[in-house]
Formats: structure tokens, sequence, C-alpha cells
């Protein structure tokens, strides 16, 4: 669920705003934002800002060539997000898992497996039709072989759910919750296990009291977990009404947007339902501190000498992570004044221990 795409080739001055549409955001219009993020993220793979082998397997029409500001954005997020997981997953030494909310048609699972890096579940939500047009993907013959990477033979259930020894994909409205529940429990999930939740441009798209449900029973269910939001900030701007105003052209309302505001307004999202703790990291100090080793080679790509564009769409965007542990171990860390510096930044490297923080 994506809005950077919508923003390809309009993200100078010379933007003309447009009339806001009054109609009502339907099911469809915010899933087809998955096609939108699909191909901008192969745009940038086929100029060799990342490396995606897996990307092509989801890919049905041709590849548009993209603005060089949506190419290092989508760069920022991915590679952001892979240096989040390969820290979650190191300090737990692969026993954890990683559920994924709002999935699409990403790849990280298929990355992580080629990497060497292993949890003991992966579980994907998204809706059904979307899981089940995924699914068709996954099994449909050609290379890489997707279905090679599974600990189990893959099981087709309904055809919007694949249960497949260490990956699951589900089909679930994770506005509804009993809903969600029901097919977690399916993917046999473990609510002691060190758990990494994912979502990224899923909120905006969903109500607050959606939202509110959501994590607020994610918090109580779970012993141990981390959120990882990939989201929008800053929205009440001149840019930021420009995104909202053209993904309402396109019928897609923003009725989770009142959390984007800034950084007291997605913190004190995740704080009133139930998790401790809360680190906002905007994205332009992501590309400044986590990934300025690559950031020269990118810049070098399309031979970008103006960065005032990216550094406009970076200030748009923020991870937001979040944790609520309630282990025994976790409380005797906080009392010890380690909990809160180290369980929260997943960008801080740290070699794994008997006692690792989440």
């Amino acid at each position: 669920m994506e809005s950077e795409a919508i923003l390809d080739g309009e993200l100078g001055e010379e933007i003309a705003t447009r009339r806001r549409s009054h109609s009502f955001s339907d099911d469809y219009s915010v899933q087809k934002t998955n096609d939108d993020a699909t191909h901008c993220k192969a745009a940038a793979v086929q100029l060799g800002y990342y490396k995606d082998e897996f990307l092509n397997r989801f890919i049905t029409e041709d590849v548009i060539r993209r603005d060089p500001e949506i190419n290092i954005g989508y760069w920022a997020r991915v590679a952001s997000i892979s240096t989040a997981v390969d820290r979650f997953v190191l300090r737990h030494q692969g026993k954890c898992q990683i559920i994924s909310l709002g999935c699409g048609f990403d790849t990280l699972y298929w990355r992580q497996k080629a990497a060497g890096k292993h949890v003991q579940k992966f579980v994907e939500v998204d809706f059904s039709s979307v899981t089940a047009r995924k699914i068709k993907h996954i099994m449909k013959p050609g290379q890489p072989n997707l279905v090679e990477y599974f600990t189990e033979k893959p099981k087709d259930r309904q055809h919007a759910d694949l249960h497949a020894g260490d990956y699951h994909l589900v089909g679930a409205d994770i506005r509804q919750w009993n809903e969600l529940e029901t097919k977690l429990e399916a993917c046999g999930i473990d609510a002691n296990l060190p758990t990494l939740f994912l979502a990224e441009c899923v909120f905006p798209y969903i109500s607050v009291d959606a939202t509110d449900k959501l994590l607020k029973e994610l918090a109580e269910m779970f012993q141990c977990a981390v959120f990882l939001n990939y989201e929008q900030i800053n929205v009440t701007d001149r840019f930021g009404k420009i995104m909202e105003e053209n993904l309402e052209h396109r019928n897609v309302q923003l009725p989770g947007f009142a959390a984007c505001v800034n950084e007291d307004t997605h913190i004190e999202r995740f704080v009133r339902n139930g998790w401790k703790e809360v680190k906002v990291f905007d994205m332009n100090e992501v590309y400044n501190s986590v990934l300025n080793g690559e950031t020269t080679r990118i810049e070098k790509i399309e031979k970008l000498d103006e960065m005032l564009l990216v550094r406009q769409l970076l200030l748009h965007y923020a991870l937001v992570m979040a944790i609520n542990d309630r282990r025994p171990t976790a409380s005797a860390e906080e009392g010890n004044g380690h909990a809160a510096a180290g369980s929260l930044n997943l960008f801080a490297s740290s070699a794994p221990s008997s006692q690792t923080p989440v």
C-alpha cells in the first residue's frame, strides 16, 4: 500500500494542486497501490539501485522508468527496512518470527532466505484478493523457483492462504481483529516468541479506530514484540497536502493521516495502545547515517546533481519503531537501564547474546 508512486513526475514546485475528490475510498483502489509500488521497486532494481532477483516473478507488464527521486526513495525504504530486519534476526539468532501486515508483493522472505538468514516463521498478510494473486505468482513455473525456498511443500487453502513450513501467506482484513487472529492461529504463531511486525504505508488507509484496535490487540497478545512501521510524516505542509490530494483523485482516501502529522502523533498512537517505547527515525536521518555507506553510489546511478527533491520526499517519510516486551528478563534489563537504549534502535549493530534485548 503505497503513496510514493503517486508522486512520480510531480515532485517540483510546478505541481498543480488537483481538486479534492469527495468520493469514498474502495478496497480495490487501495489494493491497486500494491501494483504501483511493485513496478516502482522494479524500476529501481533494473537501474541497479539494489538487487532483487525475485521481484520480476511478480511483474506481468513492462516496467516504466521512474524519476530519480522516486528510485532513491524506494531504495532508501527497502535498504533501511532490510537493515532493521537483519539486526532483529541477528539479535535473536533466528529464534524469532516476522509478521508482515499489508505485504503486497513484497519479496523480503525470499531475499532473506537467499542470504542465508532464517527465522522460525515468516507470515505475510493482505487482502485475500491480493494474496490469491501472490500465490499464483509463487506457484507458477519459472526461475528463480520461489517454492524451493520453503521448508515444506506448500498447501493452498481456499486459494487465498498458503502454508509452507516456515512461510505463511494468508488473506485477511486487518481491520477485522477476529479474522486476523484466526488466520494467525492457523499459521501456528507462538505469542511467546520474539516477533517483528512490519507495516509499510498501511495505516494511512485504515481508520484511526481500526488501527488502534489492531495495535492494542497485538500488544496484549504477544509477550515480546517490535513493530516497524514505515509511513508518511509531516503531512500538513504543502507537499503532504499534494500527496493526499493526488491519492484522493484516484479514489484513495486516507482516514489514518491524523497520526502522520508529526513525530509526536506517531509516538502517541503506539503509546496509547500499550506499546511501551517508541522511536521515530526521519528518513533523511536514516539516509544520512544508517545508509550513508551507499549514498555516494546511489547518487551517481542517474547522475543526480540536485538533492532538494530527494530531501523533500524523505522529509515526508519515517520509520517508527515500537516495542512491547513483557518478559521477566526484559523488566530486569529495563531496571538496569539497558532496555531503552538497546531495544529500540534496530539500526544499531550488536552481537547476539543469551539475554538479547528486542
